[in-house]
């Protein structure tokens, strides 16, 4: 059984790789990086490394080659004849991509490969499957298209592993070694997946797909945007430091008190449940070995703060269920505030701040407008985050503390 990789990045070796060679795959990358590429086909394996703050222990990924994704026959000759296959290479780049796994299908089609490939889509935005389908439809002709969806799963996934960007420093003096934390789940949109299930390790089977997608969206990014840009502030570097800071770690996890009610109404869900999650979340987040930058986390801020993504779409789950996200709205204030010059979203949006006003800003990219709920309270902290308020102050407003209460659910705690 053959598994194919599109991307040989810090996700596509870092998880999904481990599950594919750890399920019987063998695993083939294909990856742009020739050098790369060519230590992968010179050892046939690369090592991970598990790092927590009191121990770390490493295993190898067994059962591996790559292709260099400009030689295009070999790319399509591996694609064409796959068992599964997953892509991981970034939002920008699935365009590129689309009309290689277009070629590559019709090649499939071509040899009489009845059995279904169904690809992993594990990339950081919502839908992506839906993305990239509709991307590689586009380089099919009508009948090709409709072979397409009867032979072709393009599934949905999110992705809980945290690997970070690979450095000299965390290679270690190996330049194939990833460095990754010891979180393996790998949860899938049943619905989405053609055909009979592959055994493949720690891959979940979730249908609907709409709660783990927002999970991680709406609890981990969340938190994880909430703690950046707060970090930020008091310019700490790491996002594992900024953790550990009381006035931050507090607000952190207030806010994912706030998401875990919304969501545990929305989805009719464990609230228990989702408050043990919250306090793994702020665990993992603590984790120094992994090297996490608060810049890394807190870039793109437009993005971040649009209506339906972590922030927004977070707080607008709360206020559905009458849940008043105090400390949700203190990130977002944050992250209006957040400005780091190399960051072309964080420039754009300060200039616009500078030329409109916040609260222009507010109504412009998160859809926060004159009568919106959140309106007054994140003027109120993005004005004291500019007259240099304290986070310790910011916790004893009025505004936050008149509201940890919780909206309809005063004694929820």
């Amino acid at each position: 059984m053959k598994s194919v990789i599109y991307g040989a990045g810090s996700i596509g070796r870092g998880f999904i790789g481990q599950l594919f060679s750890e399920s019987g795959f063998e695993v083939v990358f294909i990856d742009q990086n020739k050098e790369l590429i060519d230590r992968l086909n010179e050892r046939k394996s690369y090592p991970i490394r598990f790092v927590k703050d009191t121990r770390n222990w490493e295993i190898s990924v067994l059962h591996v080659r790559g292709v260099w994704s400009s030689d295009m026959e070999a790319v399509l000759g591996e694609i064409s004849t796959a068992d599964v296959m997953a892509t991981s290479v970034g939002k920008n780049v699935l365009p590129a991509i689309a009309p290689v796994i277009a070629s590559a299908l019709k090649l499939r089609w071509e040899r009489s490969v009845d059995a279904p490939l169904n690809i992993i889509v594990c990339e950081n935005m919502v839908q992506a499957n839906v993305y990239l389908g509709e991307l590689i439809a586009g380089h099919l002709t009508g009948s090709e298209t409709a072979l397409f969806r009867e032979k072709t799963g393009m599934v949905e996934t999110c992705i809980g592993r945290n690997v970070p960007v690979m450095s000299p420093r965390l290679q270690d003096g190996d330049p194939l070694r990833v460095i990754a934390e010891d979180y393996s789940e790998l949860p899938i949109d049943r619905s989405s997946w053609l055909g009979g299930l592959l055994k493949i390790k720690h891959m979940v089977p979730c249908e609907p797909f709409d709660f783990p997608i927002r999970k991680k969206l709406f609890m981990y990014n969340m938190a994880h945007a909430v703690t950046a840009y707060l970090g930020d502030i008091l310019d700490i570097p790491a996002l594992a430091t900024a953790i550990q800071i009381p006035a931050i770690r507090y607000i952190t996890s207030k806010a994912l008190q706030e998401i875990s009610i919304g969501m545990a109404h929305e989805y009719d869900q464990d609230l228990e449940a989702l408050l043990l999650y919250s306090d793994e979340l702020l665990y993992r987040f603590g984790n120094r070995q992994l090297g996490i930058s608060v810049k890394r986390v807190a870039q793109d801020p437009i993005r971040k703060l649009g209506t339906n993504d972590r922030l927004m779409g977070a707080a607008g789950l709360c206020l559905k269920h009458g849940v008043f996200p105090a400390h949700i709205a203190v990130g977002i204030a944050a992250a209006f505030y957040y400005h780091y010059a190399p960051d072309e979203e964080s420039q754009t949006l300060r200039s616009y701040i500078e030329r409109e006003g916040i609260g222009k800003a507010l109504d412009k990219y998160s859809g926060i407008g004159p009568r919106h709920p959140l309106r007054q309270t994140v003027l109120k902290l993005y004005r004291l985050l500019e007259d240099q308020c304290s986070l310790e102050e910011i916790i004893h407003l009025d505004e936050v503390c008149h509201h940890r209460g919780f909206g309809n659910n005063p004694d929820i705690f």
